[in-house]
This record gives C-alpha cells, structure tokens and sequence, in this order.
C-alpha cells in the first residue's frame, strides 16, 4: 500500500534553485512543470514513483537497482571497449609517440590486459534516472569527469529533486558547462545522436571504457543504446592533426593574399528555384536522364567528381563544389577541365583547396571551414563559414544551398554507400572499380574505403556503407534539419536513408519552376558574392606572431603534463580545457593548430595505460608517457617554427608533406 511522502521542501528548493542558477534552461522547465504520476512511499518505505496504480520501482526495487549498479562496475558489457589507435588511424607525430612508448614499456617487461581491470572512466552514461538510486554507487565507482544522463519521462527528473543530492553534480558545469549533461527526448535516434554530440563537445578523446548503464527496462531506451552503441565510433572521429592544419594554412594563404576571389555569405532571401546537389554515387547513372531533362528550371550543385558524370552527359553544373585540400581533387579537377572545360560554372571552395583549382574557373567563391586554423587565421565573421560542410563535398553542395537562401532541395547521387558493395561511384565517375581501370583516363582515383555496414536503404531494403559515409549522413540530416520546416529536402538517391529528407523517386519528380526564375535566382545569388581583396587578407595575416602563440601553447600543454601525471582523467580535463573550450570563447589559431595532434596523442595514452600491468608498476609507464611528451612538444615546436619561415616555399601539400616525412627527428 503506498502513503504520501514526507519531502524536505527546503532541499528541494535548493536542488531547483541550484538548476536554475546552472543549468537555467532546465530549473525553469522544472519550476513550471506539473507531474502526471505521484512520488509515493511503497511497501519497502523507499520513495516510488506511481502513475495509475502502477510502480517505477515496486517491492525490492532500490535495493535491485542498487544491486546492480554495484554488480557491473567492470567487465566490457558495460562499457565501451574501444579498439586501440594503430599506427595508421594517426598522424606521422604521434605515430612515433606511440612507437615509443609501447617499445619501452615492452622493453622494460610491462605488457598490457586486453580490458582494464578498473571501473573508472572519463564519461559515465546513464540511460534512464527514474528516481536516480544508482547515481551515488555509479559516481563513487568511476568518479567520471563526464555525467550524460537520459531520461525520456520528465516526471522521474521532477520528483528526483526529492531523491537526489544535485548540488554536486551541477557545481561540476560551474567550471565546464559540457561536463554534465541531461537529455530529455523520447526518440531511440535523437537519443543516440545527441549523446555522441554530447560526449564529443565534452572531450572526444576518451570514449574508451565510458560507463554505461541502463536504469530500468524500457524498450525505448534499450533502442537508444543499440544504436548509440554501433555509432559510438563516430564521436572521436575527424579531429584534424597538425601537418594537415600546415597545409590548409598554407593553401589558404597562397589562396588569398592576391585578393583574386569572392566570398560567399548567408542570405537572409529565400529563393525559389529548386536545386539539384548532384553527387556521384552509383545511383546517378539511373538519374542522369532526369536531371538532363530538368536543368534550365534547376539549380546544378555539382558536388567533387560528379562533375565528370554530368558534363559526360551534356550537362552544365551551375556551381562546382570543392571541400578537398591537396593535389589529389586539384588532379581530378583539372583533367575534368581538360576532356570537357567547366564553362560558366562558378567554383564554391573551401578557402584551404589547393590553389592551383581557381585557375579552372572563371569565377571563384570561397567559404571558410569552422574548426580549422585557416578560419581563425583568416574568416572575417561566421557568417562567412558553412556549418556542417564536411567529411565530403556532398555535405558542402546541401549546406552551401541553404546557406544561399534556396528551399527545396532534390538529393541524386548521394548514396552514401551502395546496394552492390562492389559498385561504389558512378561508371563515369574518375573512380576505379574491379570491372573498370580507367587505364589512361587521366585523374582517375582509387577508392580505399569498404562498404562493411548494413544500412536501411532510402527506398527500403539495405544499403552497404561505411564509417565517413555515416558521419556524412549524420551531417546532412542535421544541416537540413536545422532549416525545416523552411525547407523542403528530397532524397532520390538509391542509398542510405537520411534523416530530415523525403524519399522520392526520380521518375515522380514534378517542378513547377521556369528557365526565367533559374536566371534570376542565379544573378541574385552571384551578386551576393562578398568580393575579396589584399586587405582583408593583411588585415588577418599580420594582427599577430603566429609561431609564437603556438609555440606557447604548447609549453603550456607540457607544464600540464608535469603537473597532472598519474591522474589521467583530470590531465585530460586540462588539456580539454586548453584545447577545446569553445564554450568560453571562439578557438585560437594556436589551438586548431596543435589539438589535433595532442588529443590524438592523448588518446593513445589514455588506452594504455588503463591497461599496463603488473600494476604497481603503472607509475614507471607514466615516466615513460611524459617523457615522449616532452619529446612529441620539442618536434612540433621545431616544426612550427620551420613551417612558418617556409610557408612559401611548397608548391602542393606533397612537396610539404615530403619534407615533415623525412623529418630529422634527432
């Protein structure tokens, strides 16, 4: 039989007062709410929640949730596992600091457990709170630096304000917002990505052994944690590295200091006209015939390599898309150029693309990429930026296309995997397959990648595909997402099903524009163009010692390691919050420049040394840590101050890359 509750109304309004003051959003959703169910005291005398005769926990139920909370403190089935970082998942760097500090563990006779054998990690996720009885066992076990509770029912996170002390756990957001986070969504899918999302803006570098536990049965929840669970591996992907940020850099400066381009911009017009974002997966080859058809009364997005299938085919992009940096996409490129010419399509780039692209075109728009130190160096506002314009150039042309003020979108080629496997791009594609060489086709590529993964299709069915074609999904459906209900997206590619867009064969495809309203949509999108200029570029390039901010900072990421090792979770806070605290402030030039490569470095040491054994010895592995630190810290001081003395000397990302490889390290 279940009585009214005795509560402490004096703690909670504490706990509420302590949301609203630090996590405001939150407290207010909580002071205005008004609960469906009761918080009851059952049998056992424990708090309960019941909602029409019907109990969160019942007879026994703290003490089995508490149980198990304490049962699954360790072993892989409750945590991620991850697999360690190779020597070709790395930067040439860190590749050599990782070298070195397994030769001389193994040297020195220490060796490594295939699972850590303590339960603390840097992340802690909780799916489901109810009344939140498994938070002190799960807290005092791992100690995470980072807390990702979610909860579907808002009622449990009401009535947790009389069962849970929240103060601590809100205090921890007082020095970084991202360390506690509480996601309320009844979606399995939105769950999933807004915990990678999460745990990324938090720190991406130690997925590894984050905790997660499941608070009570629910078939929602355990949907969410299949597919936060098979997607996990995106969170820590795509963090750069810092001979990359070098050539980028160099790009952008070669790209730029004559003042020969445009800029593009946000437009607060919507435009009318539909848009074709042709990309060059395999399913174009069906589609081909329907763009041809609709050109004069549609916008060409020509994304990367489609631009060969649809010149092939008499077709003229309107806009060429170019996300790439190096010599590879400039090759492709320009033997596109050679066999057919671009004609009056104007080239949309990334201000970091290798800069003999612009002499292909006769009109040149460039964009400049968040997240890289070419955008801190030399983007003169966000509104100059794309949001989400990577891993490929299809994310580019969709986020481009919205960013210009056009609403209704059609999605061909963009398969982002494949029904055949074996079939990966378009056979006009300057893409090699099994059955097709290209012997003699001049830019003619190699695709490494393998379709592995088991996809639901666009029009049903299943897709193969892989880790960047998801990460691709995933960008394209929050890029567009963030448009709706504005704007209309229809996929009629024969691929993956992405998020935020409509199915829609190519077959059914009705337009109701004109050759008229293309061409004044168009001249209104050219004239939007900011126009470029030595100035701006000079106004960027000389406002501070480059070199010298970097090098800085990265004395500082030494002093922390001298000043926090052993304790790997608080180290790895310092350097987020060295590193990444975008929160406070935009980024620096100096931290898009080394973070890649020190959060990567981080990575690989974090793995090991849960795992070094015997383990009264961890202590020495750590002397070993800090010490190729120190070394990884002189090689790239010495490299930033080369590269900056050398910047003009290169004519492509080979030539540097060359020079870094062959690097003297002694």
């Amino acid at each position: 039989m279940a009585a009214a509750p005795q509560i402490n109304a004096e703690l909670v309004s504490a706990y509420l007062e302590a949301f609203l003051e630090l996590m405001p959003e939150m407290g207010e959703r909580l002071r205005v709410h008004r609960p469906q169910s009761n918080l009851v005291v059952n049998e056992d005398g424990d708090l309960d929640v019941e909602f029409r005769g019907e109990f969160l926990y019942g007879p026994g139920g703290r003490k089995r949730i508490e149980d198990m909370a304490t049962r699954t403190a360790l072993g892989p089935d409750h945590r991620i596992s991850a697999a360690p970082l190779s020597s070709g998942h790395v930067d040439l760097i860190v590749k050599r600091f990782l070298y070195n500090i397994l030769k001389r563990a193994t040297d020195s006779g220490l060796s490594f457990l295939q699972h850590p054998e303590e339960s603390g990690g840097f992340h802690m996720v909780c799916l489901g709170l109810g009344l939140g009885y498994q938070l002190p066992i799960l807290l005092e076990q791992d100690n995470p630096a980072g807390i990702h509770i979610v909860e579907p029912n808002f009622d449990f996170l009401y009535h947790s304000l009389s069962t849970v002390d929240w103060r601590p756990l809100l205090e921890t957001r007082r020095e970084n917002p991202l360390r506690l986070n509480i996601i309320i969504e009844e979606e399995p899918g939105q769950i999933a990505r807004q915990l990678r999302s999460a745990i990324r803006c938090c720190c991406p570098i130690v997925v590894d052994w984050t905790r997660l536990f499941v608070a009570y049965n629910s078939p929602l929840l355990t949907a969410a944690m299949s597919e936060f669970m098979r997607d996990a591996q995106l969170i820590g992907i795509g963090l750069g590295f810092l001979h990359d940020e070098m050539e980028m850099t160099r790009a952008s400066y070669k790209n730029m200091r004559d003042g020969r381009y445009s800029i593009l911009q946000h437009s607060a017009t919507q435009l009318h006209t539909p848009v074709f974002i042709v990309g060059s997966g395999p399913s174009i080859d069906d589609d081909i015939e329907v763009i041809k058809a609709n050109q004069d009364r549609a916008v060409i997005i020509s994304c990367g390599t489609a631009s060969r299938v649809l010149l092939a085919n008499g077709i003229q992009p309107d806009f060429q898309m170019l996300l790439e940096n190096g010599a590879a996409p400039y090759r492709a490129l320009a033997a596109v150029h050679e066999e057919f010419g671009f004609g009056s399509a104007t080239l949309i780039g990334s201000n970091t693309v290798d800069p003999r692209v612009r002499d292909l075109f006769e009109d040149v728009v460039y964009y400049f990429r968040p997240a890289l130190s070419s955008y801190a160096l030399f983007s003169p506002g966000i509104e100059y930026s794309l949001d989400d314009s990577g891993p490929t150039v299809t994310n580019t042309g969709t986020t481009a296309a919205l960013a210009l003020g056009f609403r209704e979108l059609y999605l061909f080629g963009v398969d982002l995997g494949s029904r055949n496997p074996k079939r990966h791009h378009s056979k006009q594609s300057l893409y090699r397959h099994a059955d097709d060489t290209k012997d003699g086709q001049k830019g003619a590529m190699d695709f490494d990648a393998v379709f592995d993964v088991r996809e639901p299709g666009n029009f049903g069915g299943v897709v193969y595909s892989e880790t960047i074609m998801l990460w691709t999904r995933d960008a394209l459906g929050r890029i567009i997402g963030r448009y709706r209900p504005a704007a209309n997206a229809f996929n009629c590619s024969d691929g993956v099903m992405i998020e935020n867009t409509r199915p829609l064969s190519s077959q059914s495809l009705r337009l109701k524009s004109t050759p008229d309203m293309k061409a004044k949509d168009l001249a209104k999108v050219r004239a939007s163009f900011r126009p470029g200029g030595e100035e701006l570029f000079h106004d960027r390039w000389d406002r501070e010692d480059w070199p010298r901010s970097i090098v800085t900072l990265l004395g500082e990421c030494a002093q922390a390691m001298d000043d926090h090792v052993g304790d790997s979770n608080r180290l790895m806070l310092v350097l987020s919050e060295m590193l990444l605290r975008d929160y406070k402030q935009p980024p620096t030039v100096a931290q898009f420049f080394v973070r890649g490569t020190l959060m990567m470095a981080a990575m690989c040491y974090d793995y090991y040394v849960k795992r070094v054994t015997p383990a009264d010895r961890k202590a020495e592995f750590w002397e070993i840590i800090r010490d190729e630190f120190h070394q990884m810290i002189r090689v790239m001081t010495l490299q930033v101050e080369w590269y900056f003395d050398n910047i003009e000397a290169f004519e492509s990302d080979e030539e540097l890359f060359d020079k870094v490889t062959g690097w003297d390290y002694d």
